[in-house]
């Protein structure tokens, strides 16, 4: 018996429908309409687990379409992604208001995709399992605001690829919130891009990303200049200030890990500050990398590239580092180099045929031997190699990972 869930893909683009469908048809079944009204005829008998709805259609547009699944006690309940080429957020907000569960933007970035079908599935089973309890209801409801204010002070990812062309971002939360955030700016000739895994997961570890998030921002507001080896030491100070300002010795050693990255192409060099997060380096072919004048040997190589872990400092951001210096590491680039920095998350997933956690060996291992695609690709692939460690095993903690090619 078949027992996939079922995705509604409704959109006048045979091309697109036809994507999706080779995309998902491994793990669910799809079913395509190419219009609004073919879709309602269809509905009238079946219930499909999620809708992904293309917003601009002839005859009757998304937005019809959702109206008229909002209007029906049957279908309001189904979770709807929107399909949209617009970028303006009127269109966006629109689309949320009107009962739109999430919207991913075209060209469609299928993992992005998955992710937000997977978080739909989730979101609609605990929906279903505490929808009896008005309280628990109106707590559901009030989280997945958060999680949209949560992801409103994320970088835009058009705003990043406009920074990093060559490059992928891999977020998937736990919970519906997330306690891994990654920050980015620009000032002058520098690049600033920053991956941080706060305390915990799900809401306490969500706020603080907030609060991660805000003195972020203050720190380099007005366009202001400051070393990256600066940067963690005033994120300590705050922390500890805001978190000890009374007898509650709960929150004391909440914090964050980070990577911090000043990339100043012109110069072929980076500035690197990390708190118990390592930055990952791969380079095609030499197997010694210059960090602080000193050359490092690859922790692991392949007939083509060679992989380079520059550690981090061991301690956090917060209480145990307010007066602590982080070590700033300089490191000599080349073009073509590719970074990678990420969240514990991934080597803490639980998975494989002996339900262990994922070792670091692994993982590297697996890195390495994507480097034959271009970064743009890689995504993907890593991805599913993840997806697949895990099995049916339950998301382990928040998982973050960014890729970039300079």
């Amino acid at each position: 018996m078949d027992n996939k869930r079922i995705i509604l893909s409704i959109d006048d683009s045979p091309i697109n429908n036809k994507l999706i469908e080779a995309y998902f048809r491994k793990d669910y079944n799809i079913v395509s309409k190419d219009g609004g009204l073919e879709a309602l005829k269809w509905l009238e008998v079946n219930l499909p687990d999620v809708i992904l709805l293309d917003v601009m259609m002839p005859v009757m547009d998304g937005m019809d379409v959702l109206e008229k699944l909002q209007e029906s006690e049957r279908l309001k309940e189904i979770p709807v992604i929107m399909v949209t080429a617009k970028t303006e957020m009127e269109t966006i907000k629109a689309a949320l208001t009107k009962g739109a569960l999430d919207y991913v933007k075209k060209p469609i970035d299928f993992t992005e995709l998955q992710s937000k079908i997977m978080i739909a599935f989730q979101m609609n089973q605990q929906k279903q399992e505490i929808s009896k309890y008005k309280s628990y209801f109106d707590i559901h409801q009030g989280m997945i605001h958060a999680q949209r204010i949560q992801r409103s002070i994320l970088p835009d990812t058009e705003h990043f690829k406009r920074m990093f062309p060559k490059s992928f971002i891999i977020n998937l939360p736990k919970h519906v919130v997330s306690g891994d955030f990654y920050w980015i700016n620009q000032n002058f000739q520098q690049k600033n891009i920053g991956v941080f895994d706060c305390t915990g997961h799900g809401v306490p570890a969500a706020m603080l990303t907030m609060m991660g998030q805000m003195e972020l921002h203050t720190i380099f507001e007005n366009g202001s200049s400051i070393q990256a080896g600066q940067i963690f030491s005033k994120l300590s100070q705050k922390f500890s200030r805001l978190l000890n300002t009374s007898s509650d010795t709960f929150t004391q050693y909440d914090g964050m890990d980070g990577a911090f990255l000043s990339i100043i192409s012109q110069e072929n060099k980076i500035e690197y500050v990390g708190a118990r997060r390592p930055l990952i380096l791969i380079r095609k072919g030499v197997e010694q990398l210059r960090v602080d004048q000193k050359l490092l040997e690859a922790k692991m190589t392949n007939e083509d590239f060679s992989l380079f872990e520059v550690p981090a400092d061991r301690f956090s951001i917060g209480k145990e580092s307010e007066h602590s210096e982080f070590q700033t590491k300089l490191i000599t680039t080349v073009p073509g180099d590719r970074l990678f920095i990420y969240s514990d998350g991934i080597t803490d997933q639980f998975g494989g045929s002996q339900t262990k956690r994922l070792k670091k060996k692994e993982f590297y291992n697996k890195l390495l031997n994507l480097q034959s695609k271009s970064i743009n690709l890689q995504k993907s692939d890593f991805f599913n190699w993840l997806d697949e460690w895990k099995e049916n095993n339950e998301q382990t903690d928040d998982i973050l990972m960014v890729g970039i090619e300079l």
